[in-house]
């Protein structure tokens, strides 16, 4: 399944896919996610995948990013996030994580028994 925005309104706006490093959203025609609404700004945000995260970021827009009802300048989504950009409202959906080659943490391995350091008795 791929990560997108999906309009809480259906057929008003189609659901935006989050497939590029850097998603431009706004109301100018050269955005990457191109939103209609005179109260969405020409530029009004941008999506990054940063460190196989998924980051938001308010570009000085007059209406705002707002996740899960809190105004933000930027932040980290999750899936089932609400986003709201400007008036229009969105829920990410999609895996847990965005892929991205050579992230996420290190396999756990247990120490060697040369590793461990005992406690001593009181």
């Amino acid at each position: 399944m791929s990560v997108r925005l999906v309009p809480l309104i259906p057929g008003v706006i189609r659901p935006i896919p989050l497939e590029r490093p850097v998603l431009l959203i706004g109301r100018h025609l050269e955005c990457d996610a191109h939103l209609p609404h005179p109260r969405v700004s020409r530029r009004h945000c941008c999506i990054a995948q940063v460190a196989g995260r998924l980051v938001i970021r308010d570009l000085g827009s007059r209406t705002g990013v707002r996740i899960n009802g809190l105004t933000i300048d930027e932040a980290a989504l999750e899936p089932g996030d609400e986003v709201a950009i400007g008036p229009l409202v969105f829920r990410l959906e999609g895996p847990e994580a965005v892929p991205s080659p050579g992230a996420g943490p290190a396999p756990f391995s247990p120490p060697a028994d040369d590793d461990l350091i005992p406690l001593e008795d009181d």
